[in-house]
């Protein structure tokens, strides 16, 4: 269950308001948690995890863990607040990932 939430946390998001379209390549889920996140990433030109390498630097894994842990405490209800920082097709592709894999365990 925590992989599925450090994949969902890394998942791209769109922040309001919306920033320059060069700068969107920063800002993931998990910065709507960790806010500072983002600046950190953008201050150190980090490329962040793909679904090709998803194994993100060793002083981002700590803000991942924390976040992890904060989703698995708070529930389903922290997984539709991050929706809410969702867009378009992203903001689907994360109900639809977010429904499918932590929402339906939460039930059982």
């Amino acid at each position: 269950m925590a992989a599925d939430i450090a994949q969902l946390l890394l998942m791209r998001r769109i922040p309001a308001p919306i920033p320059r379209e060069h700068d969107l390549w920063r800002f993931r889920v998990l910065g709507a948690i960790i806010p500072d996140l983002d600046h950190v990433v953008a201050e150190q030109l980090e490329k962040l995890p793909t679904p090709a390498k998803p194994i993100p630097p060793l002083h981002l894994r700590p803000a991942l863990l924390a976040g992890v842990a904060i989703v698995e405490r708070a529930g389903p209800e922290m997984l539709r607040m991050l929706r809410g920082h969702m867009m378009g097709d992203k903001r689907v592709r994360f109900t639809e990932a977010a429904a499918k894999k932590m929402i339906a365990r939460a039930r059982r």
